[in-house]
This record gives C-alpha cells, sequence and structure tokens, in this order.
C-alpha cells in the first residue's frame, strides 16, 4: 500500500468541499489531476472514498473512517517539521479573535499552552459571542477576524468563509439502548425517542432542518444551553442527540458513559473555520495567528 501526503491532500480537501472545482482550486492543481490522484488513492487503499452522485460527491462510511487518519498523517508530518525548526515567534502587536461559544469551550483551552508558547510577545484578545454578534463586530472592525461554526451561518458576499474541519455529527445514546443491537440506525429509528436540543451557535435550526429535510420531526423533549447537561442527560437513558465529534466526550459529569454511532441516512457535519472581511487584508500578526490556529485545529481535530 503506497500513498503520497499530496494525495492525502488532495483527499482533504475534496472531502470538505465535496467539489471536484473547489478542491483542485483549492490545491492549486487542475481538476482532471485531482481526479487522478483521488482514484490512485482509492486503488493504493483498495477501497471506495467517495460516493459520485448526479447531484455532487459524498464519502461512504469508509472514506469517513479514513478521513480522520488522512487529517492525523497530514498533522503529524506538518508537526514533525515544524519540531525541527521551532521556536518563539517574535511577532508582536494585537489581534483580536471573535469566537463561538462552542469553540471556546471545547477548542480554546485546549489551543492556549500552544499559542501562548509560540507567540509570547503577541497581545491576543478573544471576544465570545454569538454569531450574529461576532459577525457584526467583524463587519464593525471590532475583531480582526472570527473562528466560527461555519456549517452554521449564512454566507454573505461580504465575507470570507475559509472551513478548516469539518466534525461529522453522529447519534449519542445511552450504553444498554435497544438501538445498540442493530448493525445499521437511520433516522426512522430514532425519530419516536425523546430528543435533546443543545440551544449554542444556531444548533436548533441548522439540526431541525436536517431532519426536515429527511422528512421527520424531532420529538423535542428538553432544550440547554449546556453541553454538559445534555451528555449527562443522555448518559442516565433520559434521551438522544445527534452532536459532532469535535464536542463527543464518552463520559458525563457523574461518571455514566455516552456512546456515538453513526446514522446511517444522516451525513452531517459541524465545520469550523475563519471568517474575515471580503476584500480586507489581515495584519501581519493577524495573518500569522490566523495561519497557525490553522494548523492547530486541524492537529487537536484528529485527536477527537
Amino acid at each position: 500500500m503506497k500513498f503520497t501526503l499530496r494525495q492525502l491532500e488532495f483527499y482533504i480537501a475534496l472531502a470538505e468541499t465535496l467539489q471536484v472545482s473547489k478542491a483542485a482550486s483549492r490545491c492549486h492543481v487542475s481538476q482532471s489531476s485531482m481526479t487522478v490522484a483521488l482514484r490512485n488513492l482509492e486503488e493504493a487503499l483498495d477501497a471506495q472514498l467517495f460516493l459520485r452522485q448526479p447531484k455532487g460527491i459524498r464519502l461512504t462510511m469508509a472514506g469517513e473512517r479514513f478521513l480522520a487518519h488522512a487529517r492525523t498523517i497530514i498533522s503529524n508530518s506538518h508537526i514533525a517539521l515544524e519540531d525541527l525548526h521551532r521556536q518563539p515567534e517574535t511577532t508582536t502587536g494585537k489581534v483580536r479573535i471573535g469566537i463561538a461559544q462552542t469553540l471556546s469551550a471545547y477548542l480554546l483551552p485546549e489551543m492556549l499552552s500552544d499559542i501562548e508558547n509560540r507567540f509570547p510577545l503577541l497581545e491576543i484578545d478573544y471576544f465570545e459571542a454569538t454569531a450574529p454578534d461576532l459577525l457584526a463586530a467583524l463587519r464593525q472592525q471590532q475583531v480582526d477576524f472570527c473562528l466560527l461554526l461555519t456549517s452554521n451561518i449564512q454566507r454573505d458576499s461580504d465575507l470570507e468563509v475559509e472551513t478548516i474541519i469539518r466534525s461529522l455529527r453522529q447519534l449519542w445514546i445511552a450504553p444498554g439502548h435497544a438501538l445498540l443491537s442493530q448493525s445499521v440506525i437511520r433516522l426512522r429509528d430514532i425519530v419516536k425517542l425523546p430528543f435533546l436540543m443543545l440551544e449554542t451557535d444556531q444548533y436548533p435550526a441548522v439540526i431541525t432542518n436536517v431532519w426536515q429535510h429527511a422528512g421527520y420531526q424531532p420529538s423535542i423533549h428538553f432544550r440547554s444551553n449546556s453541553f454538559e447537561a445534555v451528555r449527562s442527560l443522555v448518559a442516565q437513558g433520559n434521551g438522544i442527540t445527534i452532536l459532532s465529534d469535535l464536542v463527543y466526550r464518552p463520559w458525563s459529569l457523574n461518571g455514566q458513559r455516552v456512546i456515538r454511532r453513526t446514522i446511517e441516512d444522516c451525513i452531517t457535519y459541524m465545520d469550523v473555520g475563519v471568517v474575515t472581511n471580503a476584500g480586507q487584508p489581515l495584519s501581519a500578526p493577524a495573518q500569522r495567528f490566523r495561519d497557525f490556529l490553522r494548523s492547530l485545529i486541524v492537529r487537536l481535530e484528529g485527536k477527537s
């Protein structure tokens, strides 16, 4: 089995965009080169990674599993190179970052140590708020850029959106639940179960749209702004939810386990990325910091 890092980069780009033209543009190659490289990758792996459909491309289940490994390989290769030349940057100045509530809770604490070690002279201000408030602050130039759930916002023409990672949303369910005996779980299997709705970062609108697109309506049993409340209720068997792998933790605060399973007919993602004002270049410190965040987020997501 032989494949190259370049093939993996092509694969990740297509997995994140699901459009050959966009993936090719992102990797600065022709569409034909992208297609050939990915066909060769599938042959090397002896596995089908994508389903080619009239309306576009989607990942197979094997493709979903391999995506996390591909990101880890690419991230580790970058880490290895960085480690050879690791030293604190001398970048100075001030950078103002708007950050979504979900990412403030699940990414920022894991990133802070690396950020402080890399940019000891840079003054960094973090502003946590809802997406509408963050985008308003961005447009008013009160922040340099925003770190948001890019799958949950409207793509307005005055904004430039770069998605860094795509985190698969899966079913969270309590151990011992009867559904776990099934080899395949579909939306129709869970439509009548009490659904626990997380209320942060426009999630209700996004997940309700997913249900409705499939022709179903969730049976909402409880709403909460607290990830830990939802996690604990799932672990106690009080309901189920559908949340991303990025925010998954296998144990609730009271030590009970949460199981996650793929929903066969519900392939949906929580995308994480950077949003800037279109046509307004970032300052040099902000650009250096954004580039570092990009590689750091990919590395952390590979561990989830």
